[in-house]
């Protein structure tokens, strides 16, 4: 399979602390690869690495054979990843199709000229966008609810629009933080169901999770962080039954 994303040897420092230390995995296209670790052991760091908001200490990181460490996200965006974050954030003065334009908005090919205009090309796209967000909606289930403020989404919902709102970008790769968090069985169970298809349409996903149940159903592999370094990789199963990453969860006393 191609690598899709190659961390290597990434380090970050702030100021005399370690957040990362000589952190290297790879993400072949076509997987479901997860991220995780107890609190505090990087992972949300390395995402930011990873789109462009905070810069390496030391390493590298490639996409697609090219590198993109010192990128700026907007770059990182247009190259083909998209992430959604650990706190759901949307524009929730906009509606629930509006939130999804902005995130294709990354992709239109006119400029502010002939937007600020009105010219034909101009309207045209804006249509072209309109109903790829409709799209989006009645992909994630929430074409019926597309005029709705956005702050009035249940919870579970919102996770959804977010995700519709980085798909729109068009992504290879998304990046996704917790997403299973606060959400009941039924809705993490739908989630999954979601993540699924989403792999289906053939882009790849990094998962950051704290729901073990979610990521051991979901992944292909697993990357196990504590304290910044990489205690463990491998399938599901093998992680599960590795005494450091059983460690790491429980404490020493797992093993008294």
């Amino acid at each position: 399979m191609d690598k899709m994303l190659q961390i290597e040897n990434v380090t970050k420092s702030f100021g005399g602390l370690s957040a990362l230390a000589d952190v290297s995995f790879t993400v072949t296209q076509g997987q479901i690869k997860s991220l995780i670790g107890p609190n505090g052991a990087g992972k949300t760091t390395l995402y930011n690495i990873v789109t462009g908001v905070e810069p390496l200490t030391e390493g590298t990181i490639s996409f697609l054979g090219q590198r993109i460490d010192g990128y700026k996200p907007h770059i990182i965006t247009q190259r083909g990843i998209a992430r959604t974050f650990q706190n759901v954030e949307l524009f929730e003065n906009m509606s629930v199709i509006e939130n999804v334009m902005l995130g294709r908005h990354a992709r239109t090919k006119t400029g502010v000229f002939a937007n600020a205009l009105r010219l034909p090309a101009a309207r045209g796209e804006e249509h072209e966008i309109v109903n790829q967000s409709l799209e989006l909606l009645e992909f994630v289930g929430l074409d019926q609810r597309a005029h709705e403020d956005s702050s009035g989404l249940p919870f579970g919902l919102q996770r959804y629009l977010e995700i519709a709102r980085a798909l729109a970008t068009e992504p290879k790769l998304l990046l996704l933080d917790e997403p299973a968090s606060g959400l009941d069985t039924a809705e993490a169970q739908s989630l999954c169901e979601l993540i699924l298809k989403i792999r289906d349409t053939g882009v790849t996903i990094l998962l950051v999770e704290h729901n073990m149940e979610v990521a051991m159903e979901l992944s292909d592999e697993i990357v196990v962080l504590n304290y910044g370094m990489k205690i463990a990789e491998g399938t599901p199963r093998e992680v599960q039954d590795d005494p450091e990453v059983v460690s790491a969860y429980l404490g020493d006393e797992a093993y008294a």
